[in-house]
């Protein structure tokens, strides 16, 4: 079984980074949207709550981590993937509005 190169592996992490990061920006924004209008009944504000706290939580934890692949990336490349995901990111909620 053959080794991915360096940069076959900074770029899958950072691919995978990015789409956790996505998903979870779309859990939050459903997850607040659950905690405003009190989600279909079945969980209570305070579990809905929790539900918006961990995956606030989590988002910081992969952006951090996105952060800390496109610091390696950055070693070897001057094109920042992390501000080019950001602003499609961005785009994405801007459009949503």
């Amino acid at each position: 079984m053959e080794k991915l190169t360096k940069e076959e592996l900074n770029e899958r992490a950072s691919n995978k980074a990015f789409s956790k990061i996505f998903h979870l920006e779309e859990d939050l924004k459903q997850a607040k949207e659950d905690l405003r209008t009190g989600g279909d009944g079945r969980f209570s504000q305070e579990i809905l709550q929790t539900c918006v706290e961990s995956t606030y939580r989590e988002l910081q934890t992969w952006n951090y981590i996105a952060q800390l692949v496109e610091v390696e990336n950055k070693n070897e490349d001057e094109f920042s993937t992390i501000k080019v995901l950001k602003d499609l990111i961005s785009l994405n909620k801007n459009n949503e509005k």
